[in-house]
């Protein structure tokens, strides 16, 4: 898959299913909550044209702004942000069910932050 743009193909992290004091988070709990995921970058469009306003002519051309993401970047997202799709990825999913595998388009400019890998 090539997204066009500034688009960029993400797929999140699953959630936690253990609390940081060992309780057991239900399904429910999880889902409906509002904040931020974790997500991995499977591929990065090229970037866009910021647009100017409109000259004598009528065009609008701007500046090229490419894309600072890449396939591999850890990224931290908004847990409802872009738009859910179904990819065809190389290899077979075993685990369709759940929060594994969710894969989402989101605009570059969604991306909360890029995190460094150490």
């Amino acid at each position: 898959m090539k997204p066009y743009a500034d688009n960029v193909v993400i797929e999140l992290e699953p959630l936690e299913t253990m609390s940081a004091g060992g309780l057991h988070l239900p399904q429910t709990a999880r889902q409906g909550a509002r904040g931020s995921r974790y997500a991995r970058v499977l591929a990065s469009g090229p970037g866009h044209r910021r647009q100017r306003s409109a000259g004598a002519n009528g065009t609008q051309d701007g500046v090229f702004v490419p894309n600072e993401t890449k396939p591999g970047d850890r990224v931290l997202v908004d847990s409802l942000a872009g738009q859910a799709c179904e990819a065809e990825m190389s290899m077979t999913r075993h685990n369709k069910g759940g929060n594994f595998g969710d894969t989402r388009i989101v605009r570059e400019s969604e991306i909360l932050a890029i995190l460094n890998e150490s």
